[in-house]
């Protein structure tokens, strides 16, 4: 990078923005770091006019995020947040299939996501990556729910079409001295009748990124796995059971238009984030995007922090309900 395009700081950076040329001016924020950071780097952006793509979560509570929001309005600007595992083509394709009554009416979403990264005490150790995601003064107020709880309940409703209402929820912390969670299931209700369960944790020892999601209804049932993300098994009730990839000659428009980005086997997130990126990059810029889905919005932030809040007020030690409301 050129010296005079590096900064010490965050800060910094926005400090020279209104004094920048028009072809040095940032087109928008990119904000990838400790949760903590989230909030006081989109705000200090659009301070200075700046639209934000940031990695989820939003914030890291539900106070942060509605100011957040409250400041976006009233500057106009636009946000974007990843949450890559919607953008996957097969991911969308099972969208459409369910939009489309291929399903019949959905009863089960059942999301799971096993690593185990976490089953030792890798924070003490010298992992940096361990050191932040366990501590709550830079992850926030969970560990586990946050990394893996959240794409989970996004992932859901979006294939599903159904928004999660309340949530039963059982987190535990198995290693000793971490003070935030590193295990988590989660029963749900969604507003459509649908019935699902998240089970997430980070001590599953041989396990690693193994997010799978199943969807069944009265005609049939989808299961996707991230282990295989080019294909989506489709199991229909009166019929034969398919594999669909993304060779499949009947795949929805918006699945083929999610294919333009080349999968990467090493990395199978690269691609569903560039989709994500390049859909914000023409939102900022007014541009048509020939991709669905569209790029997640603070609504969707909001929304997945209000699961976690959930989440939180339903095992906090003095709560008597079974199940509490997303607000």
């Amino acid at each position: 990078m050129p010296a005079a395009r590096v900064f010490g700081t965050y800060r910094d950076l926005f400090r020279r923005v209104p004094r920048m040329s028009a072809d040095e001016r940032l087109d928008f924020v990119t904000v990838i770091a400790p949760n903590y950071l989230h909030y006081p780097i989109a705000m200090a952006a659009f301070d200075v006019g700046l639209p934000v793509f940031c990695c989820a979560p939003m914030t890291t509570n539900m106070d942060e995020s509605l100011n957040l929001e409250r400041k976006r309005i009233d500057r106009g600007l636009a946000y974007g947040l990843a949450l890559p595992y919607t953008a996957f083509p097969l991911v969308i394709q099972a969208r459409a299939l369910v939009q489309a009554g291929a399903l019949g009416t959905v009863r089960k979403i059942v999301t799971v996501f096993p690593q185990g990264w976490l089953a030792t005490r890798l924070e003490t150790a010298g992992n940096k990556q361990a050191g932040w995601r366990t501590d709550p003064r830079r992850a926030g107020p969970s560990c586990c729910m946050t990394d893996l709880g959240i794409p989970c309940a996004s992932l859901a409703e979006f294939v599903s079409g159904q928004a999660i209402t309340e949530v039963c929820a059982d987190l535990r912390t198995f290693v000793a001295g971490r003070p935030l969670d590193d295990d988590g299931s989660v029963l749900l209700h969604f507003d459509k009748g649908a019935h699902g369960a998240i089970l997430a944790s980070q001590v599953c020892i041989g396990r690693d990124d193994s997010l799978r999601l199943w969807v069944w209804g009265d005609k049939g049932g989808l299961d996707w796995r991230l282990s295989r993300p080019d294909e989506l098994r489709f199991m229909p009730l009166n019929g034969v059971a398919r594999t669909l990839s993304t060779e499949s000659p009947d795949l929805s428009r918006d699945a083929q238009a999610a294919l333009r980005f080349p999968s990467d086997p090493s990395d199978p997130l690269v691609a569903p984030l560039a989709l994500q990126y390049d859909a914000f990059a023409d939102r900022v810029a007014n541009a048509p995007n020939p991709a669905e889905p569209p790029c997640p919005t603070s609504a969707d932030g909001i929304r997945a922090m209000s699961f976690l809040d959930a989440v939180l007020r339903n095992t906090d030690p003095e709560n008597t309900e079974k199940w509490t409301r997303l607000i």
